[in-house]
């Protein structure tokens, strides 16, 4: 288990005043139920396959999501506690509530993951039936299982008998365009067990290309009784405020905005409760989010593999300075932590 405190120990970010909103007309900015999991707000952290491991997750949290999910893990390995699915759904109290997310295809398989799931401490199970990567949907599962919403149902039926934890799924518009299976798809889950909904207001087909179409996000909010989030297109807070207030949803979960950019969240939140447009944050700032993001990261995959990850994952923090393009070299050249640490202390002032 990996101690979290050096992250927890951040100095909270304090919102600006300057410039006063009117409140959004509607509860999004107030509690909200999944089963029986109360979340203090509809400003979530979306999965993301390479990024949402627990160090991301701590992170997000401490700025502001109100709910943090696991990447995508494959439920045969769950079920078969491999080695490494157990690793990335290490989880820590700092991070609660927190969603672990699995796909699959098989009921029994699924089941067993459910289990799984909960006893290591999440407090929701998602089912992943909206992933586009091909070999994922090459043997029919992820987004494959968009035209097929009565073998989705009957996954959410044989999750939700065999937990006490709420089971959620994530979900795509559908196969393709003009072939929209999203709204039998979530009455199905409903009637099923399933106690919430998060729409990709984009096909499986279309994957991450082109803009989404949040209408189809409203459709499946009047078609259940369940909590309906969304997400798709949301990368700044003015995104997700513009969100909410078109669709209807009960909440936004945002995924690649974050990335680089965890202020997204009390960003977004102080919108939503209609105070003033928190300032963005100083390039020091960005610098220790990102070394303390980094250090967690080493404990977390070790040296090795965390090297590996870091011109990635340092790149979207650094996006954001006038010096990007000379830092895009230099991180190239880092072999260990302690260059790391000097190149932030050069870059990021």
């Amino acid at each position: 288990m990996i101690a979290p405190a050096h992250i927890l120990l951040l100095e909270p970010f304090a919102p600006s005043r300057e410039e006063t909103l009117p409140p959004i007309p509607f509860d999004r900015a107030s509690v909200m139920r999944i089963g029986n999991v109360s979340i203090a707000h509809g400003l979530t952290l979306a999965p993301m396959e390479e990024h949402t491991s627990l160090p991301f997750r701590l992170i997000m949290k401490q700025h502001g999501a109100s709910l943090v999910c696991s990447e995508r893990i494959d439920g045969c390995d769950v079920a078969s506690r491999d080695k490494r699915a157990m690793k990335l759904l290490a989880t820590t109290a700092g991070e609660r509530p927190a969603v672990g997310q699995i796909s699959g295809g098989e009921p029994q398989e699924i089941a067993e993951a459910a289990r799984v799931i909960q006893e290591l401490g999440f407090a929701i199970v998602d089912l992943n039936f909206e992933c586009p990567i091909k070999r994922l949907v090459g043997r029919g599962e992820g987004g494959a299982l968009m035209a097929q919403p009565a073998r989705i149902a009957e996954l959410v039926a044989a999750a939700a008998k065999v937990v006490d934890i709420p089971v959620t799924v994530k979900l795509r518009t559908g196969p393709k365009a003009g072939e929209d299976t999203a709204i039998e798809t979530a009455q199905r889950v409903e009637q099923a067990g399933g106690a919430g909904i998060t729409l990709h207001a984009r096909s499986v087909e279309q994957a991450y290309l082109g803009g989404p179409d949040w209408t189809h996000v409203t459709r499946v909010k009047e078609a259940v009784s369940i909590p309906v989030l969304g997400s798709g297109g949301i990368r700044t807070a003015a995104d997700a405020i513009a969100f909410l207030k078109e669709s209807g949803a009960d909440g936004a979960a945002i995924g690649r905005g974050c990335l680089g950019n965890p202020w997204i969240f009390q960003q977004a939140r102080s919108l939503l409760l209609g105070g003033g447009a928190v300032a963005e944050p100083s390039p020091a700032e960005r610098g220790k989010v990102l070394l303390s993001l980094v250090e967690h990261e080493f404990e977390f995959y070790g040296p090795h593999l965390a090297t590996r990850r870091l011109p990635r994952t340092a790149c979207y923090f650094a996006k954001f300075l006038p010096t990007f393009g000379e830092f895009k070299k230099e991180i190239q050249t880092i072999k260990n932590l302690p260059q790391f640490r000097q190149l932030v202390r050069e870059r990021f002032r």
